[in-house]
């Protein structure tokens, strides 16, 4: 779809955001068109994602006359559809954002290419916090550069927790948060929750095995816990949906994306999830939210939030024009002005630079984030695992097992024995 500018008219909104296949090239007038290097981008999100990076591109090909863009996006199950036809046909964009949920089945195939030659040259990484390049390197390559970074959070609508004299969150174990979650849902009545189901999500499951000094994945090839480890988490999050802390998994299956999140409907008072999502849960209510580490098992060394990247911005091999995507990338990991279109839309800021730009114009909600991760900092394990070929498929086992249970078809110690043999099978 060629265009005389880079703005955007109803109609080209709605073909693009309805399943994000159409194309968008933003670039010069028709005349230069000709003369232009022509690269495509595409990204996953939701319509604040979609929006805020058309505009850092169009800034983008505006300060780079000679290079047009041409834009795909979709949300993140449908562009995870497309993106191993495109690979598979010769049609992968240029450049794009990569889920670490999958990143390394496309590293092991050899599909992305190495960023070496660009860093430090095209890419200033320069200052980029730790872990944001690190995780996306194998060996002297580096295959993936972090676009954010991240770690899970509590989300919890003051009001309520107010209205049941809930108190102060400090010094939160999941033993007091499963008390907590129980008192807020059956303070809200029937059909109310104290907090989302989180039982299916394998980020905040590797929080939890970190502070017990355990580990999601062992090398390439393995889990880094126990069938025990497995059991515990399962069954706890069982005896919240008994008691009302947590929705069964027909409500939960009905929570998918942040309009028809919990917290959003009105069907709980907290909500477990990346720290960035304060921002998108917060814009669809008019209650305030805010933020708070995740609960920590008792006697644990340190709280166990990881902060990492994980979104990744990467090139396919195949691309024909590396150097002009190398080029976005850079702009978009570096350019004060993308830094301030962005906002937290990608996730938390990547760097000092992007967390200053950043502080100089959030509102109440992104400052709240911000200053989340500045004092989580302080006390996060140096660690930055990454999450291994197969990440993907084991989640959504953990989700289906999870809801399984909900749904009395299964135990959790049953379960676990589920997960531990397909766990087996997938990353053997």
């Amino acid at each position: 779809m060629t265009r005389t500018n880079g703005a955007l008219n109803r109609r080209d909104v709605m073909k693009i955001s309805i399943g994000g296949a159409a194309a968008l090239w933003l670039g010069l007038p028709n005349a230069a068109f000709a003369q232009q290097t022509q690269i495509k981008a595409a990204w996953y999100g939701g319509q604040d994602t979609h929006d805020r990076m058309q505009q850092a591109i169009k800034l983008f090909t505006q300060k780079n006359p000679d290079i047009a863009v041409n834009v795909e996006f979709a949300p993140f199950a449908e562009f995870y559809d497309r993106l191993p036809v495109q690979y598979s046909g010769g049609g992968a964009p240029d450049m794009h954002r990569h889920s670490m949920t999958y990143l390394f089945d496309y590293t092991e195939r050899g599909l992305l290419a190495d960023l070496s030659p660009f860093v430090g040259q095209t890419i200033d990484i320069s200052a980029l916090y730790p872990g944001v390049v690190e995780i996306g390197k194998d060996g002297d390559a580096t295959h993936a550069i972090g676009n954010n970074q991240i770690s899970v959070a509590l989300f919890y609508n003051k009001a309520k927790l107010d209205a049941a004299g809930a108190g102060a969150l400090d010094n939160l174990t999941w033993d007091s948060f499963r008390d907590l979650a129980i008192k807020l849902g059956k303070a809200g009545g029937a059909n109310h929750y104290g907090v989302s189901d989180n039982g299916g999500f394998l980020g905040l499951f590797e929080v939890y095995l970190f502070q017990r000094g355990k580990s999601l994945y062992k090398g390439d090839n393995a889990v880094g816990f126990e069938k025990a480890d497995l059991v515990d988490w399962l069954a706890y999050w069982e005896s919240l949906r008994a008691e009302q802390g947590a929705p069964p998994p027909s409500v939960t299956a009905e929570s998918a994306g942040f309009q028809n999140a919990t917290i959003v409907k009105n069907r709980s008072a907290m909500q477990i999830g990346w720290s960035q999502q304060l921002v998108f849960y917060q814009a669809l209510m008019q209650d305030e939210l805010d933020i708070h580490a995740c609960p920590v098992v008792a006697g644990a060394p340190d709280n166990g939030h990881l902060i990492r990247a994980l979104d990744f911005w990467v090139i396919p091999e195949s691309s024909q024009n590396k150097e002009a995507a190398a080029k976005l990338i850079n702009f978009l990991l570096n350019d004060e002005e993308a830094l301030g279109v962005l906002g937290l839309t990608l996730g938390g800021p990547a760097s000092d630079r992007a967390t200053a730009v950043l502080a100089k114009t959030a509102d109440a909600p992104s400052t709240k984030v911000l200053n989340y991760l500045t004092e989580l900092r302080k006390t996060a394990p140096s660690a930055t695992p990454r999450w291994i070929s197969g990440h993907g498929e084991l989640e959504a086992l953990m989700g289906r097992l999870n809801a399984s249970i909900g749904f009395a078809q299964t135990t959790p110690d049953a379960a676990a024995d589920n997960f531990l043999t397909e766990a087996s099978r997938i990353l053997g």
